[in-house]
């Protein structure tokens, strides 16, 4: 049994690893992680949420940050794992729908094995003026802006 824990342990990191590089070198992660797609995503899209899924499961902050976006920087923060048990629950459905005015971002919907869903964004860096590579619109801001202009206020 300790075998087997500490086998699984040697893969999660090595996993986790293997995302965290492909974010590093500037490409797309792509992982291996069942998943049923529908939609036409670019093999780049599709291994991407395979990644977001795995590292979702494994509850892994890192691969989480390997998937974001990354212009501006953000942070995971416990939110972003509010579909953790979710993602563990089974075979996943991915539904890929390009926006038809903009090639450079699309939405996801996920639905998980136990019926929860979840609707997120993918994007490519390059609109931001970034390489061309694919990322999820997860996470929060590292340093949000400030806050609009006050709300107006009628004149006496």
């Amino acid at each position: 049994m300790a075998v087997l824990a500490v086998v699984a342990a040697f893969g999660t990191v090595w996993l986790g690893h293997t995302a965290w590089a492909a974010f590093k070198s500037r490409s797309t992660p792509s992982c291996s992680w069942p998943l049923r797609i529908r939609g036409q995503p670019t093999a780049a899209q599709a291994g991407l949420v395979r990644c977001y899924l795995r590292a979702l499961a494994g509850h892994d902050t890192g691969g989480l940050l390997a998937v974001a976006g990354n212009m501006p920087p953000v942070r995971i923060t416990p939110a972003d794992f509010a579909h953790s048990a979710d993602a563990r629950s089974g075979l996943a459905t991915a539904t890929f729908t390009p926006n038809p005015s903009d090639p450079t971002n699309a939405l996801l919907a996920i639905t998980y094995a136990d019926g929860a869903r979840d609707r997120l964004g993918l994007q490519n860096l390059i609109a931001m003026g970034g390489p061309s590579v694919w990322r999820m619109t997860i996470g929060t801001d590292v340093n949000p802006g400030p806050p609009g202009p006050a709300p107006a206020t009628a004149a006496p």
